[in-house]
C-alpha cells in the first residue's frame, strides 16, 4: 500500500512539474501577445521585450539567458552567459532569413532543454517572423498610401477618387480649384453633386462614367468637347478618363477620375489648324518647289508631296504623288541629291545640294535642294530652279568677256577700225545667239551700206559691202531708231506694216534688234542683230548689245580724231558742248568754241584773255587741272561764275591735246546744275527706299512671330534692347543698324520649325529639340545672300553662341564671335527670361539680370553684360512678348 502511494505521489508531483512548465509557457505566449500589442509596430521595443520574458519561460530561469539577432543587429538579456548547450531557431519573412533567436543554459551540466522547450522557441520564432512581417508590411502600405496621396496631390491634373459606393474619397488641390469648392465640401459626395460637365457643341448634360466604372471595372475617355461649370462661374474645356481601383483579385473598390482644364489645348488646336491652312498657303506660294519623300529602308523614296520649282512643270502631264523618286525624275540616283536624300534620312543631319541638272519629263534644268528630315522620318527638300540665273551667269560672264575684249583693242597700240569692227559683230552674234549680227553704215546719199555681216552657221565676221536699205526704206529706218538706244522687235509679222518692215518680211526676218551708232548725236549706222524666228529680246541682252554699240561708237570718233586734227577742229569749233582749250602751264584760254562763249556769256576775244582761275566761282585754283601736264585725263565738280555773276554747277572733263609742239587741255564743260538737284531727288528716293527695306524686315519679322504666337514681340525687343546696348557701347551709326536689324531677323529661321513644335507646351522630344537648334543655320542660309548691309546672316547664326564654346549650332568661343553676335546673345537672353512661354512663367527681370551677371565672362562678354546692366538701370523697359493675355 505504501509503494502504491508512493507512485501516485511521484507521478502527482511530475505532473505538478509539467504542468508548471506548461504554466511557464502558457505565460510567455500570453505576455508576448500583451508585448505585440503594447509595442504596436516597434519591431524594436518587441525584441527587447521578448528578452526579459523568455528566460522566464524555463526550468532554470537564473541559469538561462537570451540573444535575438535581426538584420545584423544583437540584442541581448541581462548577464548574459553563453555556453555550449542553447537553443537556436531561425527568424523567417517572407521565405528568408533575417536573423535568429538563441536561448542559452549554462547552469549544472546534467540537465538538458526539454523537448517542449525547443518546440517553445521554434513557436516564438515562427510568431516573430511573421509578426515582423505584418509590421514591415504595415509600413510599405503606409508609405505607399502617402506617396500615393502625396503624388495625387502634386501632379498638374485634377483628380478625384471614390469608394465602392461612388463617395468620393480623395480630391487633389487642382480639382478643388477646377471644381470651385474646398476639399471639406466634396469629400464624402457624390461625384455628380459636386462636378457638373456638359457638352461644349450641344450644351446638354454630359454623363460622368463613375457608376459604369463601378459596375464593369472598364476604363473609359470622357465625350469629346466636354466642359467643366465650375461653382464660381467660369466655364473650362476638359478631357481625360475614368479607370477602376482594383484589388488583387479583380473586385473594384473604388474609381479615380482624372480630368485636366485643355481649354488653352482647344485653343492651340485652332492655332494648329489654322497655322496648317496658313503653312499649306505659302508652300502654294513659296518661291521654289518642295518634295516631300517617305522611306522604310532609306534606299526606296516614294514622292509623297511635290510642288515643282517652276510653273511650266504642271504642263508636262506627269502625275507625281505615290510614285518613287527614281521613276519621276530621270538619272536622279547618280545625282548629288540622291545621295543627299539618302544621307539626311540616315544621319537626320540637313544637307545642301548645290546646283545640278534634273530631268523632269520632257524638261530639264538646273536646281539648288535643301534637304532636311521632319520628326515624322518624312526627307523635305526644298528645291529651287536654278536654270536661268544660271543662264544669266554664263551669258554676264561671256558678255563681260567680250566688252573687255573690245575694250582693250580700243585702247591698244595698233589699232585697226575694219578688225574691231569685225570683232564687235562676231562677239555680238555668238554671244546673242543670233541669226545674223553686222553693222550698217550711212553714206552719203542717205543710203544704209551693209560693211560687216556674220552668221551663226560659222560664226565668223567677213566684209560684206553692200547695199542694204535704198533712201526712203533708210529714212524710215533712221526715224525709227533716231530718240533710242536700241531698237528691238519680238515679232515682225506683230508690226504695223511699213517699207522697212516690209523688206524685213522679204528676206525672211522675223525680229532684229538694233544699237544705232551716233557721232557727235547724229547717227552715222547701226549695229544690227535679225532672227529668223520670233525672239523676246532680255533686258540683259539689250543692255550688252547697247555696250558694245558704245565702245563702237568711240571707236568710230577715235578713227575719226585720229584720221584728221582738222575734223577734230572743226568738232571743237562746232561741238553744242562748252569746249575750252587752255595752256597746261599757265592755265590761260588759248581757245573756245562757240557754245562756251554763250555759256560764259563773254564773246571770244575776252575769253582767251582770261585765265581759267578767272572762271571759279570761288577761291578755288582747280589744282587738279595741273595733273594734265602728266598726260592724265580727269574730270572735276566746280562752280563756275558766268559775265552776268551767275553761279552755277559743273563737271569739268578734261584730256590732254598736243597740237603744233604745244601742250594743250581739252576742257568739256557740262552744266550739272539740274543734275545735282536730280542727285538731291535721288538721295531723298534712296531714303524712302531705305526707309521700305526696314519695313521689309519688320514684316519678316512679324511673319516669323506669327507662326510662334507665344514669343509675339520677342524679336522687336530683342532689336530695342540689342540697339540700346550697341549704342552704349558707341558703335557707330552702321554697326548699331546692322545690331538692330540681326536683333529683328535673329529667329527667321524658325520658320522652317512645324508650328506645333514652337507653340508646345510641354516638355520637347530629342528629335524636336534638334530641330529647334537647327534654326540659327537655317536663318544664315535665308539671308547669306541678302543685301541688307552688314554681317547680319553671320550674327543670324551666332545669336546662341557662348564665349566658352558652350553654345550651338557651330561651339565658337569668344575670339571667333563678333561683338555684334556678342550683343544679340545677351540681349536674346534677357528677353527671352522676362517674358512667359508656353512651358514656363516667366522668370522675371531680377533672374535674368542675375543670370547674366553671375556667367559674365563666362557664357557672356563682360563688356556687353557691362552695358546691359546700365541700359536696364537707366529705365529701359523690356515689353512682354507672350500672348498669355490674349
Amino acid at each position: 500500500m505504501a509503494k502504491r502511494e508512493w507512485q501516485i505521489r511521484s507521478e502527482r508531483l511530475g505532473l505538478e512539474a509539467q504542468l508548471k512548465e506548461r504554466n511557464k509557457e502558457l505565460k510567455l505566449l500570453h505576455d508576448f501577445s500583451r508585448l505585440v500589442d503594447k509595442a504596436e509596430d516597434s519591431i524594436d521595443d518587441i525584441l527587447i521585450g521578448l528578452l526579459e520574458i523568455l528566460p522566464n519561460a524555463f526550468l532554470e530561469p537564473e541559469n538561462t539567458c537570451a540573444v535575438i539577432v535581426y538584420n545584423d543587429r544583437v540584442f541581448e538579456s541581462g548577464g548574459v552567459s553563453k555556453s555550449d548547450r542553447f537553443l537556436r531557431e531561425p527568424i523567417r519573412v517572407r521565405g528568408k532569413d533575417v536573423g535568429s533567436v538563441t536561448v542559452y543554459y549554462y547552469g549544472d551540466g546534467e540537465i538538458a532543454f526539454l523537448y517542449e522547450e525547443s518546440q517553445m522557441v521554434l513557436s516564438v520564432t515562427e510568431r516573430l517572423g511573421k509578426i515582423i512581417q505584418r509590421i514591415e508590411t504595415s509600413r510599405t502600405l503606409s508609405e505607399n498610401k502617402e506617396q500615393y496621396r502625396a503624388t495625387l496631390s502634386s501632379i498638374g491634373d485634377a483628380v478625384l477618387s471614390t469608394d465602392a459606393f461612388g463617395m468620393v474619397t480623395f480630391v487633389n488641390e487642382v480639382a478643388c480649384n477646377l471644381i470651385g469648392l474646398s476639399e471639406n465640401s466634396i469629400i464624402g459626395k457624390r461625384v455628380s453633386e459636386v462636378l457638373e460637365v456638359f457638352s461644349e457643341d450641344s450644351g446638354e448634360p454630359a454623363i460622368i462614367p463613375v457608376e459604369y466604372v463601378l459596375r464593369t471595372g472598364k476604363k473609359v475617355g470622357l465625350a469629346n468637347h466636354t466642359a467643366l461649370r465650375s461653382n464660381n462661374g467660369k466655364i473650362y474645356s476638359i478631357a481625360d478618363s475614368a479607370a477602376p481601383i482594383s484589388r488583387e483579385d479583380g473586385e473594384t473598390t473604388g474609381v479615380i477620375l482624372v480630368f485636366r482644364d485643355v481649354t488653352e489645348d482647344r485653343k492651340n488646336e485652332e492655332r494648329i489648324v489654322q497655322s496648317e491652312a496658313r503653312y499649306r498657303e505659302l508652300i502654294e506660294n513659296m518661291n521654289g518647289g518642295l518634295l516631300i519623300l517617305d522611306s522604310e529602308d532609306g534606299e526606296q523614296f516614294i514622292l509623297k508631296e511635290f510642288k515643282a520649282p517652276r510653273e511650266d512643270f504642271y504642263r508636262t502631264g506627269v502625275s507625281s504623288s505615290g510614285k518613287e523618286l527614281r521613276d519621276v525624275f530621270t538619272g536622279v540616283e547618280k545625282s548629288g541629291l540622291f545621295e543627299a536624300v539618302r544621307k539626311v534620312w540616315k544621319t537626320g543631319a540637313p544637307e545642301k545640294v548645290e546646283a545640278e541638272k534634273y530631268v523632269y519629263g520632257d524638261q530639264e534644268g538646273w536646281w539648288t535642294n535643301y534637304v532636311y528630315k521632319l520628326p515624322s522620318g518624312e526627307v523635305v527638300s526644298l528645291c529651287y530652279d536654278v536654270s536661268e540665273s544660271l543662264r544669266i551667269q554664263e551669258f554676264k560672264k561671256k558678255t563681260n568677256d567680250g566688252l573687255l575684249t573690245l575694250s582693250k583693242m580700243a585702247a591698244g597700240s595698233g589699232f585697226s577700225l575694219d578688225e574691231f569692227m569685225k570683232s564687235a559683230v562676231r562677239i555680238v552674234g555668238s554671244s546673242l545667239c543670233v541669226d545674223r549680227a553686222g553693222i550698217y553704215m550711212l553714206n552719203r546719199i542717205g543710203e544704209m551700206d551693209l560693211i560687216i555681216s556674220s552668221d551663226l552657221v560659222d560664226g565668223e565676221a567677213r566684209e560684206d559691202k553692200s547695199r542694204a536699205m535704198d533712201r526712203d526704206v533708210a529714212s524710215e529706218y533712221l526715224h525709227l531708231i533716231q530718240a533710242k538706244r536700241f531698237f528691238s522687235i519680238s515679232d515682225v509679222n506683230q508690226e504695223e506694216k511699213g517699207n522697212f518692215i516690209v523688206s524685213l518680211q522679204e528676206v525672211g526676218v522675223k525680229a532684229i534688234l538694233d544699237i544705232p551708232l551716233r557721232i557727235r548725236g547724229i547717227i552715222v549706222g547701226s549695229l544690227f542683230c535679225d532672227m529668223n524666228t520670233a525672239r523676246q529680246w532680255t533686258s540683259d541682252e539689250k543692255s550688252f548689245a547697247a555696250s558694245v554699240g558704245d565702245i563702237l561708237t568711240l571707236a568710230l570718233e577715235e578713227d575719226e580724231l585720229v584720221n584728221s586734227e582738222h575734223r577734230y577742229k572743226s568738232f571743237f569749233k562746232m561741238n553744242g558742248v562748252p569746249m575750252l582749250l587752255i595752256d597746261s602751264a599757265t592755265g590761260s584760254i588759248v581757245d573756245s568754241n562757240e557754245a562756251a562763249c554763250r555759256f560764259y556769256e563773254y564773246d571770244l576775244v575776252t575769253l582767251k584773255g582770261m585765265s581759267i582761275k578767272d572762271l571759279a566761282a570761288n577761291n578755288e585754283s582747280l589744282v587738279a587741272i595741273r595733273k594734265f601736264a602728266a598726260r592724265r585725263s580727269i574730270s572735276v565738280v566746280s562752280r563756275q561764275k558766268k559775265a552776268s555773276g551767275r553761279i552755277v554747277d559743273v563737271e569739268i572733263f578734261a584730256s590732254p591735246f598736243s597740237t603744233e609742239d604745244v601742250d594743250l587741255i581739252n576742257l568739256i564743260v557740262v552744266d550739272i546744275t539740274e543734275a545735282l538737284a536730280a542727285k538731291n531727288k535721288l538721295s531723298e528716293a534712296l531714303g524712302r527706299l531705305h526707309t521700305a527695306l526696314e519695313g521689309a524686315v519688320e514684316l519678316v519679322s512679324k511673319v516669323v512671330e506669327a507662326r510662334d504666337p507665344y514669343t509675339a514681340g520677342h524679336q522687336k525687343n530683342v532689336s530695342r534692347l540689342a540697339t540700346a546696348i550697341a549704342e552704349k557701347l558707341g558703335l557707330d551709326d552702321n554697326r548699331i543698324r546692322t545690331v538692330r536689324i540681326a536683333g529683328l531677323l535673329h529667329d527667321v529661321g524658325k520658320v522652317s520649325i512645324p508650328a506645333e513644335i514652337l507653340s508646345k507646351p510641354g516638355r520637347l522630344t530629342d528629335l524636336e529639340w534638334s530641330l529647334i537648334k537647327r534654326h540659327p543655320i537655317v536663318g544664315y542660309e535665308i539671308l547669306r545672300d541678302v543685301k541688307l548691309g552688314g554681317p547680319i546672316a553671320e550674327i543670324v547664326k551666332n545669336h546662341h553662341e557662348r564665349i566658352n564654346g558652350s553654345g550651338y549650332p557651330e561651339g565658337l568661343t569668344g575670339s571667333e564671335l563678333s561683338l555684334e553676335s556678342r550683343i544679340v546673345a545677351v540681349a536674346d537672353v534677357v528677353e527671352a527670361m522676362v517674358s512667359h512661354r508656353p512651358y514656363r512663367a516667366s522668370r522675371g527681370l531680377g533672374e535674368a539680370v542675375e543670370e547674366i551677371k553671375s556667367n559674365s565672362g563666362v557664357l557672356y562678354d563682360e563688356e556687353v553684360v557691362s552695358a546691359c546692366l546700365a541700359v536696364i538701370d537707366s529705365g529701359f523697359k523690356i515689353e512682354r512678348s507672350d500672348c498669355s493675355g490674349l
